[in-house]
């Protein structure tokens, strides 16, 4: 079922509202169906990192400048820190509570209502880089010193790593289980309930940037890297590894940074060395760009 079809930009499901969060050039930018809409900032750079939408409302997570921001329906708020930089790098709505997760000066930080709150560490320095909410739990996944955690509620817990350091990229929840995906050592890696599953790759090391579920099956998107440094876009399904087209005849530099899933069509967001582009169902599609550099950084399709 997964990658099989080919089909046209973004008349999959014309009923479906497809948003991407990125950037282009020093703007933070958005693309809703394929159109770009800058988004206000105050400082030189500003970058999109996440994206949630519920009902009319568009939430856009990211920085500007030293700060975290977000933007609700383009309207720019700064979020308060203790640091001289902050980032927000994911973002999660219910119901009316809005939770913003990332990172302030060394602590890994979340925002419950724009109210700033520290996560504990056990390192000298963490970071948040992903969230998830059920019901009344909030699932904040990221780093901890070389330690891959994850914070259920506020409570840490480690992740299991053969590595010397883990990395945590992205959480998913469906009823009671949970799933995070990042890397271990030279691994790109999933952890199930805690339980790790190792992802195979080609070249010298992988990292899992996005995790998306279907039912009962698993999609994680990432890179697959050479030694020297050059990115390649994987994703992986039943733990198979494959490799996303590129315009590039060297097909270095380009990579996958997340996965939704709408139906039987799988979105795959990243860049292209200097381009924001999206795969839809495998076929590689350019995003709109004014910048001499954009990138893809998240992606929510809605009904």
């Amino acid at each position: 079922m997964i990658l099989a079809v080919l089909v046209c930009g973004f008349c999959v499901a014309q009923a479906s509202q497809v948003y991407i969060a990125g950037y282009d050039g020093n703007d933070a930018v958005y693309w809703l169906n394929g159109g770009q809409t800058a988004l206000p900032k105050a400082g030189s750079t500003a970058r999109a990192t996440a994206i949630a939408v519920a009902g009319a409302n568009v939430y856009i997570a990211g920085y500007d400048g030293n700060d975290a921001v977000y933007w609700l329906n383009g309207k720019r708020t700064a979020l308060p820190k203790a640091g001289s930089t902050a980032r927000a790098t994911a973002i999660a709505v219910s119901g009316s509570n809005v939770y913003i997760a990332g990172d302030d000066g060394n602590d890994a930080v979340y925002w419950f209502n724009g109210n700033r709150a520290a996560l504990p560490k056990a390192g000298s320095a963490a970071k948040a880089t992903a969230i998830a909410v059920s019901g009344s739990n909030a699932y904040i996944a990221g780093d901890d010193g070389n330690d891959a955690v994850y914070w259920l509620n506020g409570r840490r817990t480690s992740l299991p790593r053969t590595g010397s350091t883990a990395r945590v990229s992205a959480i998913a929840v469906s009823g009671a289980n949970v799933y995070i995906a990042g890397d271990d050592g030279n691994d790109a890696v999933y952890w199930f309930n805690g339980n790790k599953t190792a992802l195979p790759y080609q070249l010298d090391k992988a990292t899992a940037i996005s995790i998306a579920l279907s039912g009962s099956e698993i999609i994680v998107a990432g890179v697959d890297v050479y030694a020297a440094g050059y990115t390649t876009a994987a994703y992986w399904v039943k733990r198979k590894q494959y490799f996303l087209p590129t315009l590039h005849e060297d097909k270095l530099n380009y990579g996958a940074t997340a996965v939704a899933i709408n139906g039987l069509n799988v979105f795959i967001v990243g860049y292209d060395l200097h381009d924001a582009v999206y795969w839809l169902n495998g076929r590689r599609m350019a995003l709109p760009m004014t910048g001499a550099q954009a990138k893809a950084a998240a992606i929510v399709i809605t009904p």
